[in-house]
């Protein structure tokens, strides 16, 4: 008899991936006139929600290298999207921020995400969609904490 746990986990496991992958590809389909790559997008929507992170928290959260990141960050800033500056409490750290000519980014790429957001939830609740939030925040903070 098949362990019902194990398949629920593998599903799950599929069944999310998915979903991001479909996510990730509405979202692009829709933003293709903002030339941007999907990569630099999603760092400028990070550094919109976290100004002044530190590069290194930003290469984090990415799962990319520092050095990757920095030449990310470094086409953004000659574009003229983002800022560097350097962090008050360590002088070899910089951190970034979204510059003024790249608001209207940001605010454009928003848009198309609350675009992808409202066709990915058609047909669930304002109750179901909090709910389905609330427990893939749950699952998050499960899987962050460092006990197996």
């Amino acid at each position: 008899m098949p362990n019902k746990t194990a398949a629920s986990a593998t599903t799950l496991g599929y069944m999310l991936v998915d979903v991001v992958r479909l996510l990730r590809k509405d979202f692009h389909a829709r933003a293709i006139g903002l030339k941007v790559t999907p990569a630099l997008a999603r760092l400028l929507l990070h550094v919109s929600r976290t100004p002044g992170a530190r590069q290194q928290e930003l290469a984090a959260r990415l799962e990319v290298t520092p050095a990757t990141l920095g030449r990310m960050v470094d086409r953004l800033v000659a574009r003229g999207y983002v800022r560097r500056a350097a962090d008050p409490k360590d002088r070899r750290a910089f951190r970034v921020f979204v510059a003024p000519q790249g608001k209207p980014l940001v605010s454009r790429m928003e848009q198309v995400a609350g675009l992808t957001k409202s066709r990915a939830t058609r047909g669930l609740s304002a109750e179901d969609q909090g709910q389905l939030l609330k427990s893939l925040q749950t699952m998050c903070d499960n899987l962050s904490r460092r006990s197996i």
